[in-house]
């Protein structure tokens, strides 16, 4: 990431540690139970949506050649693909590996019928279509698949965002995709064990219903590319957009309506906008500890999950709250050092790669 954006550093860094503490509560039992339609479980269950940030983030650092004044030609896909994928690709595929080792080690999940149908739809990227694939200690690479989406529609992406602007396209997109997949959503509660289910719980991992804020984060960077020193990182439309959809919800809540699923994002957007405008922000993120965690949340967001799920094993017989301690700080350690090597062995594989090109 380009330390001309410290804000985007500071954020980045807190949207990893949130994902950390979501998957680590979530991920003891008695806990998740215990506190479940409690304040607290709300706030762990929401951190989650530190994915949304990165997302944003994603489309706003891809984005910044290709959006306002002398933009570089819409790259063709065949040029473009296999880019994306050396830079994903490596870090992923030795993480992929260091599971399996880890599953057959700590579960004994040694027999090919078990372990090569999950190995096989991480590899090919295919998470995000079987509900399989939550249920288990690598819960969180449904994210690379939906790059991965994103990845491939990226010249048709960049088309139409040319073609119709960035606040026409965002908003269209956005007033269409949104209430669908709510309709989705509601399909899903009225038949749960139906296809309706299915659909609905995928639909949230999968490219559709996230398009909104990979071109909120294009719009961010044209905005940001015209103005630097910009106050605030969005303008009318797209204020009214974020900012008039949170609106939109809390007036619901306030009628005890129905909360549609977008909220969330759009709250998550506004303290995205928030964080952004904070002093405080471009201050730490220009901190050592705070870039080095920025630079550091790809490797460490792959590993955390199962190291977490491998140190549970060891802290079985704990209560849940001393667990969720002792957990937060082995599991943070171990993830920081597994992630330092996983960013070594990728820039290995990636040179020896490269040398043979």
């Amino acid at each position: 990431m380009r330390r001309e954006i410290p804000q985007l550093h500071f954020i980045r860094a807190l949207a990893m540690v949130g994902i950390f503490l979501h998957h680590l509560f979530q991920g003891i039992g008695p806990l998740r139970d215990a506190y479940a339609g409690t304040l607290l479980g709300y706030i762990f269950v929401d951190l989650a949506l530190g994915v949304v940030v990165f997302n944003v983030m994603t489309s706003f650092l891809l984005a910044m050649p290709f959006v306002g004044d002398n933009p570089a030609p819409i790259p063709k896909l065949g040029d473009f693909v296999p880019k994306r994928l050396s830079r994903l690709c490596p870090h992923y595929y030795v993480a992929v590996l260091l599971v399996i080792i880890g599953n057959a080690v700590v579960y004994r999940i040694t027999s090919p019928g078990d372990w090569l149908p999950p190995a096989l739809s991480h590899l090919f990227f295919l998470d995000t279509f079987r509900t399989q694939s939550f249920m288990s200690n690598t819960a969180a690479y449904w994210w690379l698949g939906l790059l991965i989406q994103f990845t491939l529609a990226w010249p048709w992406i960049l088309t139409q965002y040319r073609k119709y602007g960035a606040a026409k396209f965002t908003i269209v997109t956005t007033c269409i995709v949104w209430p669908a997949t709510e309709a989705v959503k509601l399909w899903g509660l009225a038949a749960p064990d139906g296809l309706g289910g299915t659909l609905a719980f995928l639909s949230t991992f999968n490219l559709p219903a996230r398009l909104p804020e990979f071109l909120i984060g294009m719009w961010m960077a044209e905005l940001w590319k015209a103005s630097p020193d910009r106050e605030w990182i969005v303008d009318k439309p797209l204020a009214w957009l974020i900012f008039g959809t949170c609106g939109l919800s809390f007036a619901l809540f306030l009628f005890g309506l129905h909360q549609p699923w977008f909220s969330t994002i759009a709250w998550t957007l506004a303290v995205f906008v928030l964080l952004f405008k904070l002093p405080l922000s471009e201050k730490w993120g220009q901190r050592k500890g705070v870039l080095w965690l920025s630079g550091a949340s790809y490797a460490i967001y792959l590993v955390h999950q199962p190291v977490l799920s491998y140190l549970d094993v060891a802290v079985g017989s704990f209560t849940p709250w001393c667990k969720f301690f002792t957990l937060c700080a082995l599991g943070w350690i171990l993830s920081v050092k597994e992630g330092d090597w996983l960013d070594k062995s990728a820039a290995w594989v990636t040179a020896k790669i490269t040398a043979k090109k």
